[in-house]
This record gives structure tokens, sequence and C-alpha cells, in this order.
């Protein structure tokens, strides 16, 4: 099955996490069996006829640009043949009639979603990915319509699930189990990690297996950025975090950041490129920068340590590399990173990455690697 996705033209960049949730949606949407995915633009405020797109779409998934009267909501409903009405008689809010309702986490009206020609149309005046249950759920209902058993009861569909998993990983099970794994499809994310998509017929003892020889490097069983469960793992734990930056220039404070709610566990980012402001911001010695070069273990840890003093908080984490294209050498080619993560509790954790691709690719995948230090180190202390 196909998906078309329907964007405004400035809205995928308006933040490092854009509206649509991609790729987490595309990984979503293909545990509910679109395989394939369209992605087409439009200009701001601009009509839209979905009658008029091709009858190879099964769903046709448009993002609005939030404002409730626009025109590219007002030719939706035209071009359906739709109106608005109260959402119930005690209410002032209004929704489309004769379609379904997409809420939004306070319950109000955000969407909606309708059958038209065998296929569904869905609009979302928020952002895609904030709707993302509600649009499961209309999806699901959408597909198992009219799939009924002997007795006239309605069958539940068999979906895929995805896995996310730490790091690329092409081995997944240990040989002999080739043939299980034969019906498992992984994904290499441009962050650097991996996603399992995993069928409705695999056994839970398989399922059993690959969790136990993943171990912590399974870090969620649905599509999600990391950032979202890193923040949540923030929030129950009552910890505040730190972040100290060289290669990455702020990306870990703004992946941090971009979580509604992240004033809670957020204290501090220190972007120390220059190795005077590493000294003077992180109270690093210039004699330690000198002797072991601002790309080292011995810098990162200290730059952690000093994030954690100075931004009184709880946990740490610090980046410090060569995002390239120049700057590399034999010793430290290009895609050489330091990594560490502290916490006030004496645990510490360091790594070391040779991350391939672009400047912005090794500057991205960098960020993850921090955000994954950030989880670990949270889960030592549950």
């Amino acid at each position: 099955m196909k998906c078309l996705l329907i964007m405004p033209r400035w809205s995928e960049q308006e933040s490092l996490f854009p509206p649509s949730g991609r790729p987490y949606l595309d990984l979503q949407l293909e545990c509910l069996g679109f395989s394939e995915m369209g992605f087409s633009e439009l200009e701001p405020d601009a009509p839209f006829d979905p009658t008029r797109v091709s009858e190879e779409y099964q769903l046709i998934l448009i993002q609005g640009s939030g404002e409730p009267g626009n025109r590219l909501r007002r030719s939706l409903l035209s071009n359906l043949g739709l109106s608005l009405g109260l959402d119930h008689d005690e209410s002032d809010r209004l929704r489309v009639m004769g379609a379904r309702p997409l809420y939004d986490s306070a319950g109000i009206p955000a969407g909606f979603a309708i059958k038209r020609r065998g296929r569904m149309v869905v609009y979302c005046e928020k952002s895609i990915w904030g709707l993302r249950r509600e649009l499961v759920a209309a999806v699901r209902d959408f597909l198992e319509e009219g799939v009924r058993d002997l007795q006239g009861t309605p069958r539940r569909g068999r979906y895929r699930s995805c896995w996310m998993i730490e790091g690329a990983e092409p081995n997944l099970m240990a040989s002999g189990e080739e043939k299980d794994l034969a019906l498992c499809r992984t994904r290499l994310l441009s962050n650097g990690d991996t996603a399992v998509l995993l069928p409705p017929h695999v056994g839970t003892e398989f399922k059993g297996r690959l969790q136990e020889r993943l171990g912590e490097r399974l870090y969620s069983k649905t599509p999600r950025p990391l950032e979202v469960l890193v923040g949540k793992q923030l929030r129950e734990s009552g910890a505040s975090v730190a972040v100290a930056e060289s290669c990455t220039g702020g990306l870990i404070t703004a992946r941090l950041s971009a979580v509604p709610g992240s004033s809670a566990y957020l204290s501090v980012g220190y972007v120390t490129y220059a190795n005077l402001a590493k000294s003077q911001c992180l109270d690093i010695n210039a004699v330690l920068i000198e002797r072991c070069g601002a790309v080292s273990p011995e810098v990162a840890l200290a730059m952690a340590r000093g994030a954690v003093r100075n931004g009184n908080a709880t946990l740490a984490v610090s980046a410090t590399g060569i995002a390239g294209p120049d700057g590399g050498t034999e010793e430290k080619p290009v895609g050489t990173v330091y990594l560490a993560a502290v916490s006030t509790q004496g645990d510490v954790l360091e790594h070391k990455a040779l991350y391939p691709g672009s400047r912005d690719r090794i500057r991205y995948q960098t960020s993850q690697t921090a955000l994954h230090l950030l989880r670990r180190l949270l889960r030592r202390q549950q």
C-alpha cells in the first residue's frame, strides 16, 4: 500500500523535529502496511483537492498550517463535500461533520479522517506526529472496516512491530537462527541507529531471544525520537542535565529542548567551540588541552565534569570531535568524536566514535550517541 504526505513548503524546516515526525512517521506507517511513501509540498495556505490524487495512494496525509480558517482546510471541506458543526450539544467547539475527529492531548478537535472512494484522507491542523495516536487508531479502523469473521465480529488486523536499536547491528541473532531473522526487515537510520520491523507471525520465543541478545541497546518497541524517550526518563527520575558541546555546536541541547516540558530537566548548555571557552566556561586546565588535545577522551571527560559542576545539574554529557570536512589527521581522522557522561553520584560513561558521512551527519550521529549515554546513565540509577 502507498501513502502520500502533503506538507506546506515551509513546515519541515521549522525545527530539528519537523511537524510530520519523519522518519518515525514512515516507520509507524510501514508497521501498518504502507511500504511506500510519496511526498509533495504546497505553497503556504494553498488549496488542495485530494479527489484528484492518483488512486494508487490508499492514504493521503495532509499537514495544515495550524490556522483553523485557512484556505487549505476550506478547500478540503469543499472538495470532500463536508461541513462544520458543533462538537456536541453542550460544546461551542466546531468539528467536521461526517468525519472522524482527531483530538489533541487537551481533547480539542485538531483534525479529521474520512473514507472516500475506498481510501482514507486525513487532515491535521497541528503536528501530524503530535496526533500520531489518534492517526494510528483511525488508520487501523479504516483498514479493518468490513473485515469480519463468520459471526460478524470485526477482526483485528495483524501489523508489524518496530524495535529501535542503538547503533548499526547487521548480525542481530546468533548462528542457526537465520530463518527467523529473514522474516524481519532492518533499516539503518540517518542518526546511526537501526530500526527492526518484525512481522506479526514472528513468535514470542524469537522475540524473547532477540530482546535478551540486544540488552539495553533496545531502547524502544515503537518508533519514537530518542530525545522524547530521554526526556521522559529525566522527568520521571527528577534528574537535571547540563550539556557541554564542541563539534555539535549546540545540537545536543537543541534536541533536548525541542521536547515540550524540557524546562523541567534541562539546566544549561555550553557551546565551548574554542579552547579558551573550554577553560573559561568549564574550568578545564589549559595544560590538559595542550597535552592531550581538544579532541581527546581526557578533555571530553573534563568537559562533562565541568558542566555538571558549573551547571548545577545531576547529570552532564559532553562531545568533542572533528566534524570535517577538514581538520582530520592520520591519528584522528574526520569523524573522530569523544563523548562522556557523568553524574553527581560518581557514574561515568565514555565513548569513542568514528562516524562516516558528511559534516551534518557526523554532528547528528554525535548528538544521538550523547542522548544514548544519558539514557544508559539514567538506567543505571534506577
